[in-house]
């Protein structure tokens, strides 16, 4: 008997002892399952603009966790020792259950849980059963992912999840070539998510090899008109199988620029030394301090999420 996988886009058609290109989700005894599931392969406390998060509780720490996999196979991975299928192995550690997550969490004064790092939609039944417990306690739950949803996957997640940091890594034509999928269901889970409140904020990770000014620029105007708000321009570092050599600074400096103009309201650059700081879009008042610095913290100048000088409403979620 054939099963069919709901977890992303992909829809892998497995039989018995068949696992899908995720290599975490299989066939067992007749039921699809999500192998090695609640060994984690990283677990850690960070500030919650590592994710990135930049305008979702600004300054705060969350408590990060993974499962290993993934369901793309990218040569330029950040992540792939966790990730990747030929890095596989049976996790050392204990399966780790929801409730001593959360404790752990508000333990070391988290007021939310990240799940990150590898992606979380190929152990996306760990996540959500950690998610509802998280959020039955108050706390607030982030998702950092690739995008690549099922229809089915953005139904089950969206009432448990508050905030996306959504991996947007090129157009389609990038996606086919480099990434063997597409940009489509990415794009189209965006949508679903802007248009239902969620917090969302994009990253796209800039080679300077791929990714040209009109690369970017199209990209730009795919998320403006879906709504997006926040979006993070990533240097590329070379890991995995990628050796291009890694995006400069005065490449970030010039595509900066060339989105300067774009109707998407707050443009960053990530792992990187440009200024990092939110300011009002419309008077330019200082609302977020620089985050290449630590403690980040709101300005005086944020007031109840809104600008004070100018009275505008600042897109975010400010407190917990």
């Amino acid at each position: 008997m054939k099963i069919i996988c709901d977890f992303c886009y992909h829809r892998c058609t497995l039989e018995e002892g068949q696992s899908g290109l995720c290599s975490v989700r299989m066939v067992r005894q007749g039921e699809l399952v999500t192998q090695a599931y609640g060994q984690l392969v990283a677990l850690a406390v960070d500030p919650v603009e590592k994710k990135p998060l930049y305008h979702f509780l600004p300054g705060s720490k969350t408590l990060s966790l993974a499962m290993f996999g993934c369901n793309l196979h990218c040569n330029f991975c950040q992540n792939y020792t966790i990730s990747q299928p030929s890095f596989m192995q049976n996790p050392a550690s204990e399966p780790v259950d929801g409730p001593a997550l959360v404790s752990l969490a508000m333990e070391r004064k988290c007021p939310s849980i990240s799940f990150t790092y590898s992606e979380p939609l190929v152990w996306q039944d760990y996540m959500l059963e950690v998610a509802s417990l998280a959020k039955a306690k108050g706390l607030a739950t982030i998702m950092v992912t690739n995008g690549t949803f099922s229809e089915e996957a953005l139904n089950r997640i969206f009432p448990l999840i508050d905030a996306y940091n959504i991996d947007l890594k090129g157009d389609e034509h990038f996606y086919r070539r480099v990434c063997k999928g597409s940009a489509k269901p990415v794009l189209d889970a965006i949508e679903y998510l802007v248009h239902r409140k969620a917090h969302v904020e994009v990253t796209t990770m800039v080679m300077e090899s791929e990714h040209d000014t009109a690369h970017i620029l199209t990209l730009a105007n795919q998320l403006a008109v879906r709504g997006v708000q926040v979006w993070h321009l990533s240097r590329y570092f070379p890991r995995y199988l990628a050796t291009e050599k890694a995006t400069s600074e005065t490449y970030m400096r010039q595509l900066l620029d060339a989105v300067s103009s774009s109707p998407i309201e707050y443009v960053y650059a990530g792992n990187s030394e440009q200024k990092q700081a939110t300011c009002c879009p419309y008077c330019n008042s200082l609302l977020i301090s620089d985050r290449r610095y630590v403690p980040v913290h709101p300005e005086k100048a944020l007031v109840g999420g809104r600008c004070s000088r100018c009275n505008r409403q600042i897109y975010g979620r400010w407190t917990s």
